[in-house]
């Protein structure tokens, strides 16, 4: 009963139309919708995995962080320093060309209250104990020591997505060190260009 309601209605209007309108001809044309967007720069890391380590524990703490734990750091006898190493792996996601930075917070493990002056060797103790850093991102490797670390730079020139493998080595012998807690942070910093 609607249907035919309607029909009769729409019968109704459509006689209503002058002449003129129902010889009217409509042209077809096309028309185009256009739809946008814009991906900025971006890098994106995930929380980083210990992949191999010796002498050391891996704790992730968040999404983008984690504490590595030297589980002996001096020998007991002579209180020099243990070899240690932990190779870390960041997943990484970066759409545009962009720089890995990886700095370090003291320089090498400082120990608390201790001055980065009082070196091992020379028949002191130290309280300072630099290590090597070991940089793989996209086909490139850069090392370097903790001392200088903040030289430690890749330049990638397009986007890239993998993981970066940070690899930390602590060198073991080089004369005694002050008894107490020994601590460094290493930051990673992917800067996507702008």
């Amino acid at each position: 009963m609607h249907k035919t309601l309607l029909l009769g209605l729409g019968a109704a209007a459509i006689a209503c139309f002058p002449a003129s309108a129902s010889a009217q001809q409509f042209s077809e044309d096309n028309q185009r919708l256009e739809i946008a967007g814009i991906a900025p720069a971006a890098c994106v890391l995930n929380a980083p995995v210990a992949t191999n380590g010796t002498n050391t524990d891996f704790n992730p703490s968040g999404s983008g962080s984690g504490e590595v734990r030297i589980i002996q750091l001096v020998g007991a006898s002579d209180a020099e320093p243990l070899p240690a190493s932990i190779n870390l792996s960041i997943p990484v996601i970066c759409n545009a060309s962009h720089r890995i930075v990886v700095r370090s917070q003291n320089g090498g493990l400082l120990r608390d209250g201790g001055n980065v002056a009082s070196r091992q060797g020379g028949g002191g103790f130290g309280e300072f104990l630099p290590y090597q850093l070991s940089l793989d991102w996209a086909g490139r490797e850069r090392d370097a020591s903790s001392e200088t670390a903040q030289n430690l730079a890749i330049d990638t020139a397009r986007g890239a997505a993998g993981q970066a493998i940070l690899v930390v080595n602590v060198p073991g012998g080089g004369g005694p060190l002050v008894a107490g807690r020994y601590f460094d942070a290493i930051i990673v910093e992917f800067k996507a260009a702008n």
